[in-house]
């Protein structure tokens, strides 16, 4: 499973550049996209999301409904959690400010190109996660080296709390 994480952590990337990529030759000119290409990103969406959602309930299997995102996203650093809502609100607020300029009130605007972007940066996310996740969930200890759950602050066993750096056993 790690391999195919890996797999669809690169393809999202690779998405996620190509659509960046696109929408800027589109903006400055160099290129203007034909609306075949707009389905070919959006068809490779599917391409990484399905597997994502599949491994992310892999990552998600033991956690209530209301802690899904903080499961499937437990692996991935905070620097990466910022860069994630950074991209996110970009993605948006370009895309909504094109919509609302003068200029492209009568023609579609490019930044269309823009949405597939929020998923394939999701879809990295969850899968870096994945990857994370694997290496680091049966190291999670308490601060008298009990094995405690990915989620848990405090020991299941005696309420000791959870240690900040991994213990060895």
């Amino acid at each position: 499973m790690t391999k195919l994480a890996y797999v669809v952590m690169v393809l999202a990337g690779v998405g996620a550049l190509l659509c960046l990529s696109l929408y800027l030759f589109s903006v400055t000119g160099i290129f203007t996209l034909p609306s075949e290409d707009g389905v070919a990103l959006f068809a490779g969406i599917f391409l990484v999301w399905v597997p994502t959602i599949l491994l992310m309930n892999r990552l998600t299997w033991d956690f209530k409904q209301k802690d899904l995102w903080t499961a499937a996203l437990r692996g991935y650093p905070s620097w990466m959690r910022n860069t994630l809502w950074v991209v996110i609100g970009c993605v948006f607020a370009v895309s909504f400010i094109s919509l609302l300029s003068k200029e492209n009130l009568g023609e579609a605007p490019d930044s269309f190109v823009l949405f597939p972007i929020t998923f394939y940066a999701v879809a990295f996310c969850v899968m870096y996660s994945f990857i994370q996740a694997e290496k680091q969930d049966p190291l999670r200890r308490c601060l008298n080296g009990h094995s405690i759950s990915p989620l848990a602050k405090f020991c299941e066993e005696c309420g000791a709390p959870a240690a900040t750096r991994k213990c060895e056993a």
